[in-house]
């Protein structure tokens, strides 16, 4: 199974326990198959070094966090143009799961949630996607 965790998720599962965190065990262990781009991953640092945000990590703490994503992930070039959010990031997610050929993004963005699918991609949340994945294995 072929998913993306959207940036949100993942900052909840490096700082807190919880289902974001099982979900990220779950790709740590390969159980399924975390798919971004290096789009995303730009993403996810700018925020974990930036000043305006709780976690304030240093330069180097940030860049051990990506590495250590990479190290399990799959890393995907964007080249779809997706224009249905309003928010750039997000049309950034949208690309990475149809570059990536991923069956799901697992965000808590409501915009994304708001689409529930697009173009064969299944939009849920953390919780919704474990009910599926448990039941499906």
């Amino acid at each position: 199974m072929r998913i993306v965790i959207d940036t949100n998720v993942l900052i909840s599962a490096i700082f807190w326990t919880g289902k974001p965190k099982q979900l990220l065990n779950h790709a740590r262990h390969r159980k399924i198959t975390f798919v971004t781009s290096n789009q995303l991953l730009d993403e996810l640092r700018q925020i974990l070094v930036r000043q305006d945000k709780p976690f304030h990590l240093q330069d180097n703490e940030a860049d051990q966090v990506i590495e250590a994503l990479k190290g399990f992930g799959e890393v995907v070039e964007s080249h779809s143009q997706v224009t249905v959010c309003h928010d750039e990031m997000d049309n950034e997610v949208i690309a990475a799961a149809i570059d990536g050929k991923a069956e799901y993004i697992v965000t808590g963005d409501v915009h994304l949630l708001g689409l529930r699918s697009y173009q064969g991609v299944e939009i849920r949340t953390v919780s919704d996607f474990l009910s599926q994945f448990e039941r499906s294995h």
